[in-house]
This record gives C-alpha cells, sequence and structure tokens, in this order.
C-alpha cells in the first residue's frame, strides 16, 4: 500500500543551488512551478568518496505538465526495458518505502542514505541522482525522494535504445546551458525518468 506523508516544507537540499531558495519555474518550459499544484526536482551529484566531497553536476526542476509530456522522448523498446528494470528492483523499493513509513522517519537523510533500487549506501557512489516531488509546496514522502546509485544508472543506460538516448540529448543540452561529453555523463540518468 502506497503512502502518502507532506513534509513542512522543502528540505534545503532540493533548493536550486544558484538561488539557495526553492525552484520557482520549470527548467524546461519556464513557466511558473506553482501553476501545478505539485512538480519534480532531480539533482545529479557526483561526490569524491575519499575526500568527502560532492559537487551538482546538473539539477532542474519539471513542471506537472512537462512532466506528463516527457513520455513521448521515450522510445517503446526503452519503456518496456525501463518497465522491466525497475520491476526486476521494486521489492527492494517497496521494502525501504515500507520501513521508512512505519517507522515514520521523516527526514531526508533517512531516505537518502541508500540507493532506492539496489540498496547500496550512497557515502560509497561516485554519482547519485536524487529527485523529489513537491506538492503545495511541501515535500511528497512517498516513493519519493527517489535515491539511484551509479550502478543503477549503470543498468539504465544500458537498456535505452539509441533512439531514447538521442531524443534526450536536447533536454540535456537545456539542463546543462551546453552540450556535455557522453563520457561526462555516460552514467547520468536520463532526465524525467526518475
Amino acid at each position: 500500500m502506497i503512502r502518502k506523508y507532506l513534509h513542512d516544507g522543502i528540505p534545503t537540499f532540493f533548493f536550486n543551488y544558484d538561488t539557495g531558495a526553492p525552484f520557482t519555474r520549470c527548467t524546461f518550459c519556464d513557466g511558473k512551478l506553482d501553476a501545478y499544484n505539485k512538480y519534480m526536482v532531480e539533482k545529479h551529484i557526483r561526490q569524491n568518496t575519499v575526500l568527502h566531497s560532492r559537487e551538482i553536476v546538473y539539477e532542474y526542476a519539471l513542471c506537472w505538465g512537462c512532466a506528463s509530456n516527457m513520455g513521448s522522448e521515450i522510445s517503446d523498446d526503452s519503456k518496456q526495458a525501463i518497465q522491466q528494470l525497475f520491476a526486476a528492483h521494486g521489492e527492494t523499493l517497496m521494502r525501504k518505502v515500507d520501513y521508512l513509513h512505519t517507522t515514520k522517519q521523516y527526514t531526508l537523510d533517512s531516505w537518502m542514505e541508500r540507493c532506492s533500487l539496489t540498496g547500496k549506501e550512497i557515502r560509497l557512489c561516485s554519482e547519485f541522482s536524487a529527485s523529489a516531488l513537491v506538492e503545495d509546496g511541501n515535500l511528497v514522502f512517498e516513493q519519493t525522494p527517489l535515491v539511484i546509485s551509479d550502478e543503477f544508472m549503470e543498468k539504465m543506460q544500458g537498456v535505452l535504445s539509441k533512439e531514447t538516448k538521442e531524443g534526450f540529448d536536447g533536454l540535456r543540452d537545456k539542463i546543462m546551458d551546453g552540450s556535455p561529453s557522453v563520457e561526462d555523463l555516460v552514467y547520468g540518468p536520463v532526465p524525467g525518468l526518475l
């Protein structure tokens, strides 16, 4: 059973890095995020596990309208492969979500300690991605915050079709204000999949 808990406000981790405040506009359409009652935030983080340092590779906010349209960028083959991949790891996610709801651990650290789909500790990842759902100005603890390890990102990249990868090139350019090399983002999640 899916349960939902609305946290009071948005933790600073999911704030816009440049402004130090919650996102106000959709990264893709530039529309106001409050035009919908919910939106998504995703951050991709590279970390140095030796120096215990982190840097944001990219971040974005996605209004619910753009999130609803994002599926058209994914080929049918990729959709099926992604569904199979998530189904194969879904039990880990459901156990994690059930445990955290049962113990009422509604702190960001509790939800972001391990990959939601593999269970790998985030502190051991060279890269990870975190996404959250914001509803009426509050963080939603449901199946989000969703944390994806470098290990799962690699698996996801392995199942995407060439067509889907090419379809997301423009989205990555928009997020990063440039054209990142494939090598820099080989383990990066595909925008909007999370």
